[in-house]
């Protein structure tokens, strides 16, 4: 296969990362450039003969939306393929992407099959031929932390959430959980099982609901669940305690956490 370059833009350097092996393990021609934010990002495509672009949308100093629409105005990034991967999967905002000149769009939490279709048809749109490679798959491959395992699209919010709880989203299902304790860090809630529970390592979103400056907003957090243990010591237990490690690193998303754990002090 014909080698080509590869730039993976995201705030947070966990998903970086992982990004980065998940091409690596399918796409072994690819070079790789990475950066933290769209500034960073802009300054690598200034420099380096990129190939594909796969960009978070939500960075400090630049967002995803800002770098999309700069390269959209040069000349010599104007048609280059631009995957932006994102938790934010509203309507009104593939709307905006796709105005913007976005090549296609990929809702986080996802699974392999979503990701590796998505490369390779941005490449193949960019004249380069061949196909992925399939990489054995392992139980314990830090690639699952990032997609999960399965092909269902995931949850998005239909209603407004109580406060205090949280919709935590994987590629599988999704479940409410009452916080009991929230940092940038790290989120811990109780929830009740409803025939779905989340496997510890799975990529999640996390919304919750947040009214900012006097204007109600949904935060989206980037994380994995850490682990999940019984509240109940009996087998038939309905309620548990879910940990989950947030990555993101997006002051902005830090100072909001603050902001909505303030409210209830």
């Amino acid at each position: 296969m014909k080698t080509f370059n590869i730039l993976v833009i995201d705030d947070a350097s966990m998903i970086r990362d992982l990004i980065k092996k998940f091409v690596r393990d399918y796409f072994p021609g690819a070079k790789l450039f990475d950066a933290h934010n769209g500034q960073s990002g802009k300054s690598v495509l200034l420099h380096q003969e990129i190939d594909l672009i796969l960009c978070d949308w939500e960075m400090p100093e630049m967002n995803g939306m800002e770098l999309l629409q700069w390269i959209r105005q040069e000349p010599r990034y104007k048609s280059k393929p631009f995957i932006m991967v994102t938790s934010r999967g509203d309507k009104e905002y593939v709307v905006e992407a796709i105005e913007a000149g976005v090549s296609d769009y990929l809702v986080k939490p996802f699974n392999r099959q979503q990701f590796a279709e998505k490369v390779e048809r941005a490449l193949k749109r960019h004249g380069i031929e061949g196909r992925m490679a399939i990489p054995e798959k392992t139980a314990s491959s830090s690639l699952e932390v990032l997609t999960g395992s399965s092909s269902k699209t995931p949850t998005k919010p239909t209603a407004s959430l109580p406060k205090g709880v949280a919709l935590v989203r994987t590629a599988n299902g999704a479940i409410k959980c009452a916080i009991k304790s929230l940092t940038d860090k790290q989120c811990i809630g109780i929830f009740k099982n409803e025939g779905f529970v989340p496997g510890v390592l799975d990529q999640v979103s996390v919304d919750i609901e947040f009214n900012h400056q006097g204007e109600a907003k949904v935060m989206r957090i980037n994380g994995f669940v850490l682990g999940i243990t019984a509240t109940e010591n009996k087998p038939d237990a309905q309620l548990f305690k879910v940990t989950l490690t947030l990555m993101d690193e997006d002051p902005n998303k830090h100072q909001m956490i603050d902001e909505y754990v303030s409210q209830f002090r």
